[in-house]
């Protein structure tokens, strides 16, 4: 290689290729498990700064859950309103591919009482009802460590409870009609044994005919 076949070389090494590697995000995981954290401290502001809304994409079990955060933070204002979210992890690591990081966990999730939506203090279901969500995620940021793709496995049984919750919660406070308060139907579910760890602790009552047709989802 002739000197200036050298010079060339080195000079798209540092013009092109460094500049390139710093522009990715530095640590990934940090930067989710920070988002994570607002999440838990139910901090909107936080939280929504953790987002790409324009690129933010949620997979559960490779299907789109249409979930849109917004950068203004009315996601999360309404979320923390109906829930509170805390995190056990089982695993945390940086891939070596750029910008991803993996993160195996139990959700944890709580219903509000009712006091957070100016209700009476209740424990009737859904209000208080208390759901575990055992998952898995690859999770990708963009170069200013922001989530563009949550994509998350687990068990759909689990996802089906919890936005049955979700939807009964709804309708009963009147946030959607009457024909969108259909219980959703789970898929089946990935093969993935969660033994020995811990289950919702609420146990859903049967209900009635005429309860049922009052029933929502969301």
């Amino acid at each position: 290689m002739t000197s200036m076949g050298r010079y060339l070389a080195i000079f798209f090494q540092y013009s092109v290729l460094a500049p390139r590697a710093k522009s990715e995000c530095p640590d990934a995981l940090a930067a989710v498990v920070r988002t994570l954290d607002c999440i838990k401290q139910q901090n909107v502001t936080c939280a929504t700064e953790g987002y790409n809304p324009d690129r933010f994409i949620k997979l559960h079990n490779d299907l789109d859950t249409n979930t849109v955060i917004d950068s203004g933070g009315e996601f999360w204002t309404g979320a923390f309103a109906l829930l509170n979210l805390s995190f056990e992890y089982k695993h945390m690591s940086n891939l070596e591919v750029p910008n991803q990081a993996h993160i195996r966990y139990i959700e944890k999730v709580v219903f509000t009482d009712g006091t957070t939506l100016g209700l009476p203090q209740s424990t009737d279901y859904p209000f208080g009802a208390i759901f575990f969500q055992h998952e898995d995620a690859l999770v990708t940021v963009d170069d200013e460590c922001k989530m563009v793709m949550w994509d998350q496995y687990g068990d759909n049984m689990e996802q089906a409870a919890v936005d049955e919750a979700n939807l009964v919660l709804l309708c009963a406070i009147g946030f959607y009609p009457a024909e969108m308060c259909v219980p959703p139907t789970a898929p089946p579910s990935p093969d993935i044994s969660h033994s020995n760890l811990p289950t919702s602790t609420t146990k859903r009552p049967k209900m009635s005919g005429k309860k049922k047709a009052k029933k929502v989802k969301a």
